[in-house]
Protein backbone atom coordinates (compact mmCIF):
# COMPACT_ATOMS: atom_id res chain seq x y z
CA UNK A 1 0.00 0.00 0.00
CA UNK A 2 1.33 3.45 -0.94
CA UNK A 3 2.08 5.64 2.05
CA UNK A 4 0.03 8.82 2.35
CA UNK A 5 2.26 11.89 2.88
CA UNK A 6 1.79 14.17 5.87
CA UNK A 7 0.28 16.85 3.64
CA UNK A 8 -1.31 16.43 0.21
CA UNK A 9 -0.13 18.27 -2.88
CA UNK A 10 -3.60 18.76 -4.30
CA UNK A 11 -7.15 19.30 -3.02
CA UNK A 12 -9.76 17.93 -5.46
CA UNK A 13 -13.10 19.33 -4.39
CA UNK A 14 -16.67 19.17 -5.59
CA UNK A 15 -18.64 22.40 -5.23
CA UNK A 16 -22.39 22.02 -4.70
CA UNK A 17 -23.09 20.25 -1.43
CA UNK A 18 -19.38 20.19 -0.62
CA UNK A 19 -17.27 23.37 -0.76
CA UNK A 20 -20.23 25.73 -1.08
CA UNK A 21 -22.71 26.45 1.65
CA UNK A 22 -26.38 25.55 1.02
CA UNK A 23 -26.95 29.10 -0.29
CA UNK A 24 -24.08 28.52 -2.82
CA UNK A 25 -21.80 31.00 -1.08
CA UNK A 26 -18.16 30.60 -0.06
CA UNK A 27 -17.87 31.17 3.67
CA UNK A 28 -15.11 33.33 5.18
CA UNK A 29 -13.85 30.28 7.05
CA UNK A 30 -13.51 28.30 3.84
CA UNK A 31 -11.69 31.19 2.17
CA UNK A 32 -9.17 31.31 5.01
CA UNK A 33 -8.65 27.54 5.12
CA UNK A 34 -8.05 27.27 1.37
CA UNK A 35 -5.68 30.26 1.50
CA UNK A 36 -3.77 28.62 4.34
CA UNK A 37 -3.47 25.40 2.35
CA UNK A 38 -2.12 27.37 -0.59
CA UNK A 39 0.47 28.99 1.67
CA UNK A 40 1.68 25.46 2.38
CA UNK A 41 1.98 24.67 -1.32
CA UNK A 42 -1.29 22.74 -1.64
CA UNK A 43 -3.22 23.47 -4.84
CA UNK A 44 -7.01 23.41 -5.11
CA UNK A 45 -8.75 22.00 -8.19
CA UNK A 46 -12.51 22.16 -8.60
CA UNK A 47 -14.10 18.93 -9.86
CA UNK A 48 -17.68 19.89 -10.64
CA UNK A 49 -20.69 19.42 -12.88
CA UNK A 50 -20.93 23.21 -13.19
CA UNK A 51 -19.95 25.05 -16.36
CA UNK A 52 -17.25 27.71 -16.50
CA UNK A 53 -19.43 30.78 -16.05
CA UNK A 54 -20.90 29.28 -12.88
CA UNK A 55 -17.53 28.92 -11.14
CA UNK A 56 -16.10 32.39 -11.78
CA UNK A 57 -17.41 33.93 -8.56
CA UNK A 58 -15.97 31.00 -6.59
CA UNK A 59 -12.59 31.30 -8.30
CA UNK A 60 -12.58 35.00 -7.44
CA UNK A 61 -13.63 34.41 -3.84
CA UNK A 62 -10.77 31.95 -3.30
CA UNK A 63 -8.25 33.81 -5.49
CA UNK A 64 -7.48 30.57 -7.33
CA UNK A 65 -5.00 30.01 -10.11
CA UNK A 66 -4.54 26.77 -12.01
CA UNK A 67 -7.20 24.59 -13.56
CA UNK A 68 -10.79 23.54 -12.95
CA UNK A 69 -12.52 20.36 -14.11
CA UNK A 70 -16.06 21.29 -15.19
CA UNK A 71 -19.16 19.78 -16.78
CA UNK A 72 -18.63 16.48 -14.98
CA UNK A 73 -15.18 16.07 -16.52
CA UNK A 74 -16.01 17.15 -20.07
CA UNK A 75 -14.00 20.38 -19.89
CA UNK A 76 -10.78 21.66 -18.35
CA UNK A 77 -10.56 25.42 -17.86
CA UNK A 78 -7.62 27.57 -16.85
CA UNK A 79 -8.46 29.83 -13.92
CA UNK A 80 -8.79 32.73 -13.47
CA UNK A 81 -8.40 33.40 -17.23
CA UNK A 82 -11.27 30.97 -17.97
CA UNK A 83 -9.51 29.67 -21.06
CA UNK A 84 -10.75 26.30 -22.26
CA UNK A 85 -7.76 23.96 -22.62
CA UNK A 86 -9.40 20.54 -23.08
CA UNK A 87 -12.87 19.42 -24.09
CA UNK A 88 -14.68 16.14 -24.77
CA UNK A 89 -17.89 16.93 -26.61
CA UNK A 90 -21.08 15.32 -27.86
CA UNK A 91 -21.39 15.94 -31.59
CA UNK A 92 -24.36 18.00 -32.75
CA UNK A 93 -26.23 15.13 -34.42
CA UNK A 94 -25.94 12.93 -31.33
CA UNK A 95 -27.03 15.83 -29.12
CA UNK A 96 -30.15 16.39 -31.23
CA UNK A 97 -31.05 12.69 -31.26
CA UNK A 98 -30.45 12.38 -27.51
CA UNK A 99 -32.76 15.31 -26.81
CA UNK A 100 -35.40 13.82 -29.11
CA UNK A 101 -35.28 10.45 -27.35
CA UNK A 102 -35.62 12.10 -23.95
CA UNK A 103 -38.67 14.09 -25.09
CA UNK A 104 -40.33 11.03 -26.60
CA UNK A 105 -39.88 9.01 -23.43
CA UNK A 106 -40.35 11.89 -20.96
CA UNK A 107 -42.57 14.49 -22.67
CA UNK A 108 -42.39 16.93 -19.76
CA UNK A 109 -38.57 16.89 -19.65
CA UNK A 110 -37.03 20.34 -20.03
CA UNK A 111 -33.66 20.16 -21.75
CA UNK A 112 -30.54 22.30 -21.67
CA UNK A 113 -26.99 22.08 -23.01
CA UNK A 114 -23.58 23.62 -22.30
CA UNK A 115 -21.26 24.90 -25.02
CA UNK A 116 -17.52 25.35 -25.19
CA UNK A 117 -17.97 29.12 -25.62
CA UNK A 118 -19.42 29.15 -22.07
CA UNK A 119 -23.00 29.78 -23.18
CA UNK A 120 -25.85 27.61 -21.98
CA UNK A 121 -28.78 26.75 -24.24
CA UNK A 122 -32.27 26.04 -22.95
CA UNK A 123 -35.37 24.63 -24.59
CA UNK A 124 -38.30 27.08 -24.62
CA UNK A 125 -40.05 25.13 -21.84
CA UNK A 126 -37.04 25.08 -19.49
CA UNK A 127 -38.15 26.62 -16.17
CA UNK A 128 -36.70 29.66 -14.49
CA UNK A 129 -34.36 30.36 -12.79
CA UNK A 130 -31.66 29.65 -15.33
CA UNK A 131 -28.06 28.84 -14.47
CA UNK A 132 -25.43 31.54 -14.03
CA UNK A 133 -23.93 32.94 -17.22
CA UNK A 134 -24.87 33.90 -20.76
CA UNK A 135 -27.77 31.88 -22.09
CA UNK A 136 -30.18 31.58 -24.98
CA UNK A 137 -33.37 29.67 -25.74
CA UNK A 138 -33.78 27.38 -28.73
CA UNK A 139 -35.35 24.12 -29.77
CA UNK A 140 -32.85 21.30 -29.06
CA UNK A 141 -33.59 20.08 -32.58
CA UNK A 142 -31.66 23.13 -33.84
CA UNK A 143 -28.39 22.32 -32.02
CA UNK A 144 -25.72 22.68 -34.72
CA UNK A 145 -22.45 22.65 -32.75
CA UNK A 146 -20.86 20.10 -30.39
CA UNK A 147 -21.96 20.36 -26.76
CA UNK A 148 -20.03 19.65 -23.58
CA UNK A 149 -23.03 18.36 -21.71
CA UNK A 150 -26.78 17.86 -22.06
CA UNK A 151 -29.04 18.03 -19.04
CA UNK A 152 -32.73 17.52 -18.39
CA UNK A 153 -35.11 18.18 -15.52
CA UNK A 154 -38.47 16.59 -14.80
CA UNK A 155 -40.14 15.08 -11.72
CA UNK A 156 -40.33 11.81 -13.67
CA UNK A 157 -36.57 11.45 -13.27
CA UNK A 158 -37.17 10.98 -9.54
CA UNK A 159 -39.30 7.93 -10.31
CA UNK A 160 -36.99 6.02 -12.65
CA UNK A 161 -33.52 4.67 -12.01
CA UNK A 162 -30.35 5.28 -13.98
CA UNK A 163 -30.68 1.97 -15.83
CA UNK A 164 -34.04 3.11 -17.22
CA UNK A 165 -32.52 6.42 -18.31
CA UNK A 166 -29.73 4.54 -20.07
CA UNK A 167 -32.30 2.37 -21.83
CA UNK A 168 -34.02 5.51 -23.13
CA UNK A 169 -30.69 6.83 -24.42
CA UNK A 170 -29.83 3.61 -26.24
CA UNK A 171 -26.09 4.03 -25.76
CA UNK A 172 -25.87 7.39 -27.52
CA UNK A 173 -24.31 9.13 -24.52
CA UNK A 174 -23.35 8.35 -20.93
CA UNK A 175 -25.17 9.34 -17.74
CA UNK A 176 -22.83 11.50 -15.68
CA UNK A 177 -25.23 12.44 -12.88
CA UNK A 178 -28.80 11.41 -12.02
CA UNK A 179 -30.35 12.77 -8.85
CA UNK A 180 -33.35 14.75 -7.58
CA UNK A 181 -35.14 14.98 -10.91
CA UNK A 182 -32.05 15.99 -12.90
CA UNK A 183 -29.89 14.03 -15.31
CA UNK A 184 -26.56 15.13 -16.83
CA UNK A 185 -25.34 13.48 -20.03
CA UNK A 186 -21.82 13.45 -21.48
CA UNK A 187 -19.94 11.65 -24.21
CA UNK A 188 -18.69 8.17 -23.40
CA UNK A 189 -15.46 8.01 -21.42
CA UNK A 190 -16.02 11.32 -19.66
CA UNK A 191 -16.12 11.43 -15.87
CA UNK A 192 -14.80 13.44 -12.96
CA UNK A 193 -12.28 10.76 -12.04
CA UNK A 194 -10.98 10.32 -15.60
CA UNK A 195 -10.18 14.03 -15.87
CA UNK A 196 -8.70 14.18 -12.37
CA UNK A 197 -6.46 11.16 -13.00
CA UNK A 198 -5.23 12.68 -16.27
CA UNK A 199 -4.51 16.07 -14.70
CA UNK A 200 -2.59 14.50 -11.82
CA UNK A 201 -0.62 12.15 -14.08
CA UNK A 202 0.48 15.08 -16.24
CA UNK A 203 1.75 16.87 -13.13
CA UNK A 204 3.41 13.86 -11.56
CA UNK A 205 0.99 13.86 -8.63
CA UNK A 206 0.24 10.41 -7.22
CA UNK A 207 -3.19 9.45 -5.85
CA UNK A 208 -1.64 9.29 -2.37
CA UNK A 209 -0.82 13.00 -2.68
CA UNK A 210 -4.46 14.00 -3.26
CA UNK A 211 -7.23 14.75 -0.79
CA UNK A 212 -10.67 14.58 -2.44
CA UNK A 213 -13.95 15.95 -1.10
CA UNK A 214 -17.45 15.12 -2.36
CA UNK A 215 -21.07 14.62 -1.42
CA UNK A 216 -22.60 12.49 -4.19
CA UNK A 217 -22.30 9.17 -5.97
CA UNK A 218 -20.65 10.97 -8.90
CA UNK A 219 -17.77 11.71 -6.51
CA UNK A 220 -17.37 8.11 -5.35
CA UNK A 221 -14.62 7.10 -7.76
CA UNK A 222 -12.39 10.03 -6.84
CA UNK A 223 -13.04 9.47 -3.12
CA UNK A 224 -11.89 5.86 -3.54
CA UNK A 225 -8.93 6.87 -5.72
CA UNK A 226 -7.44 9.63 -3.58
CA UNK A 227 -5.00 8.99 -0.78
CA UNK A 228 -7.44 10.78 1.49
CA UNK A 229 -11.08 10.47 0.44
CA UNK A 230 -13.61 12.60 2.30
CA UNK A 231 -17.39 12.48 2.06
CA UNK A 232 -19.46 15.23 3.63
CA UNK A 233 -21.85 14.47 6.49
CA UNK A 234 -24.69 15.60 4.21
CA UNK A 235 -23.84 12.90 1.64
CA UNK A 236 -25.99 9.78 1.38
CA UNK A 237 -25.07 7.73 4.48
CA UNK A 238 -24.70 4.68 2.23
CA UNK A 239 -21.61 6.36 0.75
CA UNK A 240 -19.92 7.05 4.07
CA UNK A 241 -18.18 3.65 4.44
CA UNK A 242 -16.30 4.35 1.19
CA UNK A 243 -14.51 7.37 2.66
CA UNK A 244 -11.41 7.62 4.81
CA UNK A 245 -13.04 10.46 6.70
CA UNK A 246 -16.48 12.03 7.11
CA UNK A 247 -16.37 15.83 7.23
CA UNK A 248 -18.99 18.01 8.89
CA UNK A 249 -21.72 19.10 6.49
CA UNK A 250 -21.30 21.85 3.93
CA UNK A 251 -23.52 24.03 6.13
CA UNK A 252 -20.87 23.63 8.84
CA UNK A 253 -17.90 24.44 6.57
CA UNK A 254 -16.81 20.81 6.60
CA UNK A 255 -14.08 21.22 3.96
CA UNK A 256 -12.53 24.04 5.99
CA UNK A 257 -12.70 21.99 9.19
CA UNK A 258 -10.83 19.07 7.61
CA UNK A 259 -8.17 21.31 6.07
CA UNK A 260 -7.62 23.18 9.33
CA UNK A 261 -7.25 19.94 11.28
CA UNK A 262 -4.95 18.44 8.67
CA UNK A 263 -2.64 21.44 8.65
CA UNK A 264 -2.57 21.72 12.44
CA UNK A 265 -1.85 18.01 12.84
CA UNK A 266 1.39 18.46 10.90
CA UNK A 267 2.21 21.94 12.19
CA UNK A 268 1.29 22.09 15.90
CA UNK A 269 2.51 25.67 16.16
CA UNK A 270 0.20 26.83 13.40
CA UNK A 271 -2.24 29.44 14.65
CA UNK A 272 -5.84 28.29 14.54
CA UNK A 273 -7.83 29.62 11.63
CA UNK A 274 -10.45 31.97 13.03
CA UNK A 275 -14.03 31.12 12.36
Amino acid sequence: MTAVPDLPRLIAVDLDGTLLRPDYSVSPRTRRAVALAHEHGIETVFVTVRHAAAIEYIVEALDLTGEAICCGGAALWQVPSMELTEASTIDAETARETAARLKRALPDAAIGWMLADRRVGYAPDYPEPLLIGESYRADPATIDVPVLKLFAVTPRLREIDTAEVEEILGGLVAVSHHHSGVVDLVTHGVSKIASLEKLCAERGIAPAEVIAFGDARTDLDMIRWAGRGVFMANADPALHPEADLIAPSNAEDGVAVVLENLLRSQHPTLAEVAR
